[in-house]
């Protein structure tokens, strides 16, 4: 496993005789092992809501989903529960998934009952207590699940935030948001500053898928403590980080806390600087020094990568670098979004789509970008699209609500690959596990341009409107990523992802609750529509 730096000026030159500003633009991808390379073995405590508002299907289901993981992990691995409410208690301490282990964990979990209120903090200090000391070669993470909004103990998300970081790097932290009720900016919040990320669980009944991808995500990654610090040459100051990223001040300048990283993942930082006029006696200016640092998983040594930026000095006026405003556009993206999202939250829907129109109009104007273009550039170009579009609709209030949860979790800064060319051998083997032994299945497609043509289904399938998506449809009636379907536990479920039009199975909306396929069952996605097949036909 390595990673790369690549470093880019947002002009090509400064000029000598005038102060300036512009951007440093810097990309971090962990170029990955081969999914066969061993992964250290992990210790995962489960941190579980058991609230009130978790009683009935909700709570059942997060036992059935334990249940049903054990038997797709290591040996090797282990397991904790804690539970939280008013409180926290341990539900049973990290054990071996052996046989013994399963026993009882299952045993454990299947006494678990939802009574009082929402105390997230004292969940997390709990299942971090409980992942003991740490161990060299052995990755320690936290999965929290919660289905409502903390009212005890820290309430916000940026004292969540800084209960989460205060056990960083050793450990990593996802937040799986239950149901439509919950808090998808605390979650985030503790999924971002976790390094695991945050998930919407928009159904009890997909509660097994989620706890599987986020066990699985911590078995993928590649990297983690991953730290940037940037120590900017005399006459430059860093004026601000454009993604709004915390910093840390010391001896060797500004240092960012970057999140974990799996194979083929790219991360971008961007920092606006002010640069004093150097005068005529050099040609060189140096702007910056770098150093990139990280871990292997489970490791205590740290690696370090270093790099000087410069710049030319040049009485000409400074041209633009295309490949640098691209990545300045992905990262100002994200807080545009942001934005949007705050005059959303109060009914301003007009207000949004205009912001977001706007930045289109700017993306447009990056040299050499081309609308529909198979570039990082180009999908988020897409998703914009998408975002000014449901603003323009005005939705109403459970539309808007599932709308915000599923976009929080997804930032145009951070590039993941498809899931399934970065999952480990153990995290492919958890997915397997939880998709169960599914049917042989295809979705037809039954008009427009592409009438005729089938698509075979694997695990997991996003249907939309970009190159990227498993089956793609060209039509302004379909969303970036507008469908999924997936298998778990032998059968085939169809859910919409926030789509600008729902998707409708046999002409009924899927909103937040998705639905089991059966044959010859219609999905129509935008204005196409794609018929659900258990075996190869020759019906057109």
């Amino acid at each position: 496993m390595a990673i790369t730096l690549k470093v880019w000026l947002d002009r090509s030159s400064v000029r000598p005789d005038v102060d300036g500003r512009g951007y440093l633009v810097v990309e971090i991808e962990a170029s990955g092992e081969p999914l066969e390379a061993a992964r250290p073995p992990a210790t995962t405590v489960l941190a579980i809501d058991v609230s009130g508002s978790m009683q009935g299907t909700p709570i059942d289901q997060v036992i059935r989903s334990v249940d049903r993981l054990l038997d797709g992990l290591r040996a090797e691995d282990r397991v904790g529960v804690v539970a939280f409410s008013s409180g926290a208690t341990r539900v049973v301490a990290p054990v071996a998934v052996d046989a013994v282990g399963k026993k009882l964990v299952r045993s454990r979990v299947a006494r678990l009952f939802a009574e009082g209120q929402t105390n997230v903090e004292a969940g997390l200090d709990l299942a971090v207590e409980e992942l003991g000391p740490v161990e060299e070669g052995r990755r320690r993470g936290v999965i929290v699940l919660s289905d409502g909004e903390p009212n005890q103990g820290a309430t916000t998300a940026e004292a969540l935030r800084a209960v989460v970081r205060k056990h960083r790097p050793g450990t990593s932290f996802s937040a799986l948001g239950y149901g439509v009720k919950h808090d998808e900016d605390i979650l985030s919040a503790i999924g971002d500053a976790g390094g695991g990320g945050y998930e919407f669980v928009p159904d009890p009944a997909t509660c097994a898928r989620a706890f599987a991808h986020a066990l699985g995500a911590q078995a993928d990654v590649v990297a983690d403590a991953i730290e940037l610090a940037i120590a900017p040459a005399p006459g430059v100051e860093v004026v601000r980080m454009l993604g709004g990223e915390a910093l840390r001040f010391g001896s060797g300048g500004l240092t960012v806390s970057l999140p974990d990283m799996v194979p083929g993942m790219r991360r971008l930082v961007v920092a606006e600087i002010a640069v004093k006029a150097p005068g005529p006696q050099r040609f060189l200016l140096d702007v910056a020094n770098l150093q990139l640092s990280w871990r292997r998983p489970g490791g205590t040594d740290v690696s370090k990568l270093s790099q000087l930026v410069t710049a030319e000095i040049s009485p000409r006026e400074p041209v633009m670098v295309g490949e640098a405003l691209a990545r300045v556009m992905l990262v100002r993206a994200d807080r545009v979004r942001e934005d949007a999202r705050a005059l959303a939250d109060r009914g301003n829907f007009r207000g949004a789509a205009t912001l977001l129109r706007g930045l289109l109009a700017e993306i447009e104007g990056v040299p050499k970008f081309v609308v529909g273009e198979a570039s990082p550039l180009g999908e988020a170009y897409e998703l914009l699209v998408d975002e000014a579009m449901a603003m323009e609709r005005n939705p109403d209030e459970e539309a808007y609500k599932l709308f915000r949860k599923g976009t929080m979790g997804s930032r145009l800064a951070m590039h993941a690959p498809p899931a399934a060319s970065s999952r480990s051998m153990a995290s492919s083997k958890l997915m397997e596990h939880t998709a169960g032994k599914f049917p042989d299945a295809y979705i037809r497609v039954k008009n427009g341009a592409q009438a005729g043509k089938r698509h075979r289904l694997g695990e997991d399938c996003v249907i939309g409107r970009t190159a990227s998506a498993d089956v793609a449809i060209v039509s302004d009636m379909v969303s970036r990523r507008h469908a999924e379907i997936y298998a778990l536990e032998g059968e085939f479920w169809a859910c919409d992802l926030g789509s600008t039009n729902v998707t409708k199975v046999n002409g009924e909306p899927l909103r937040s609750v998705p639905k089991k396929l059966k044959e010859g069952d219609v999905l129509l996605v935008g204005d196409v529509e794609l018929v659900y097949e258990e075996k190869p036909s020759s019906r057109s």
